[in-house]
């Protein structure tokens, strides 16, 4: 072969580098962010990662003595390891044509992650896919068509229960990009990034209204509305807690209770006394292996806890009452939350693990001063949850600290029948058994499996998981996730 054929393609790639624009990369740093190639970088366990289309067309009117080797734009995409799992990875690139690159790309990878389960991990900030037109001479040639079996939004809907799905968010991402990140299971996202279907110029052009990406769509308040799982400083945390999240998709032999879990019990205070209402979630540290508490949608309907977290190495769903919001009560979006957050362990087989102290289900509606209110109440928003635990497999350990009113132990911990017995149910002293309340699901005999100390629970959850194996070979997928 002439070596200059292969002098020609080595600096068609090199002009690709970060090292070949050392101004944009500059300005890229000013701005306290990663380049596309950082973020890989750095999401990627160091020398697995092997890059995936970054030639998209030879353009044959390229000038003479040249090749014309047209390198793709918008992005790069890789398959690498993490943590020594092997993961497909997309980082769009906002400077170079806003980021929208074609698809083609895309959708190869997404038939790759569907046929040998790789998660996949989405670096998304731009302003949606490019018009895919060929642009001879100009650089933009592209190839039509999609290189897998899956246009984007089927592929990355295919993939929806069968393998995790990252979205990080860390600039403006509209249209196309704002999509990608909806149809995954986990979107991380960075304060001042915003997430919409239309930018700006978009909403400009139609209302006549001027406002900024963050005004328009900012991620703070998508944090507080459940449209992320997770907002973070900056870059180098969104791939930290990216890794992390990937983390629990495996086991481990073992791990360490947390210093002073045996004191589980002193962390459940009387909420009538003069400490008031008790915040579960030290409770939940104490339960779990120490530093694995992993908190899933934290500022999105507080009064439940959703989280992922380890006893013993194992891998399990934490899904929880927290007292210190709204007294544990759950209303719509409490319920929506717990839904969904069952369907993805069961998707994924995780074994999931309630913590119940709840007075019940109640309907939230503005009252005539225009104040929130809430009162005892059902709609369909609540049997969501219970659905979804109806029709889960995986196993689940209920641990009753406190209240059970209502409907309110269904919603977390499932309506006892042939298809989602737990596998325990349990209740500690505290338990609030056989109330007033003749709606109550609480009965006073046979209630539980057992009345247990609280320094037992972690014992016992962890001797049931070991005879309980994580069912990772099914030959299809279960269900899809709610994208809600």
């Amino acid at each position: 072969m002439d070596q200059r054929l292969i002098e020609e393609l080595a600096a068609a790639k090199a002009a690709q580098l970060d090292e070949a624009r050392p101004g944009v990369v500059a300005a890229v740093h000013q701005a306290g962010r990663l380049t596309a190639r950082e973020r890989v970088g750095e999401l990627l366990d160091l020398g697995t990662e092997v890059e995936y289309g970054s030639i998209a067309a030879l353009d044959r009117a390229a000038p003479e003595g040249t090749r014309g080797w047209v390198a793709e734009a918008g992005g790069v995409d890789y398959i690498g390891t993490v943590d020594g799992q092997t993961v497909i990875t997309s980082s769009t690139d906002f400077t170079d044509r806003g980021g929208g690159y074609g698809a083609g790309r895309l959708e190869r990878l997404f038939a790759l992650a569907q046929e040998h389960r790789w998660p996949l991990v989405l670096f998304v900030d731009g302003g949606g896919s490019r018009a895919r037109h060929p642009r001879v001479g100009l650089g933009h040639l592209e190839l039509n068509g999609p290189f897998g079996r899956y246009q984007l939004f089927d592929g990355v809907a295919e993939l929806s229960g069968w393998v995790p799905t990252v979205a990080v968010v860390s600039g403006p991402s509209f249209a196309g990009h704002a999509s990608l990140a909806g149809f995954s299971d986990f979107v991380i996202a960075t304060g001042g990034s915003s997430i919409g279907m239309g930018g700006p110029p978009m909403v400009e052009a139609a209302l006549g209204l001027a406002l900024s990406a963050s005004e328009l769509a900012g991620v703070e308040m998508h944090e507080m509305t459940g449209g992320i799982d997770l907002l973070v400083d900056d870059e180098h945390q969104a791939i930290a807690a990216a890794r992390q999240y990937l983390s629990y998709w495996r086991d481990e032999p073992s791990g360490p209770a947390a210093p002073g879990a045996e004191r589980i019990a002193e962390l459940v205070t009387d909420r009538a006394g003069a400490d008031g209402p008790y915040d579960m979630v030290p409770v939940l540290e104490a339960l779990v292996d120490e530093g694995s508490l992993f908190g899933l949608r934290p500022q999105f309907a507080r009064s439940v806890i959703t989280a992922f977290a380890r006893i013993d190495g194992r891998s399990v769903g934490i899904l929880a009452s927290q007292p210190l919001v709204d007294d544990g009560a759950i209303d719509e979006q409490a319920a929506t939350k717990a839904a969904r957050f069952v369907e993805l362990c069961d998707a994924y087989e995780l074994p999931i693990v309630a913590v119940i102290d709840t007075p019940g289900c109640v309907t939230r509606f503005t009252g005539d001063d225009g104040t929130p209110q809430v009162q005892p109440g059902i709609n369909r928003w609540h049997t969501r949850a219970v659905m979804a635990h109806h029709h889960r497999t995986v196993p689940l350990f209920a641990v009753q600290v406190g209240r059970g009113g209502g409907l309110g132990p269904g919603v977390l911990g499932g309506m006892s029948g042939g298809r989602s017995t737990p596998v325990l149910w349990a209740a500690w002293p505290s338990t609030d058994i056989g109330t007033a309340d003749g709606f109550a699901a609480v009965r006073n005999q046979h209630a539980y499996d057992d009345v247990i100390a609280p320094a037992e629970t972690r014992q016992r959850v962890s001797r049931l998981l070991a005879r309980l194996p994580r069912q990772l070979d099914r030959a299809a997928k279960k269900h899809p996730i709610d994208t809600w």
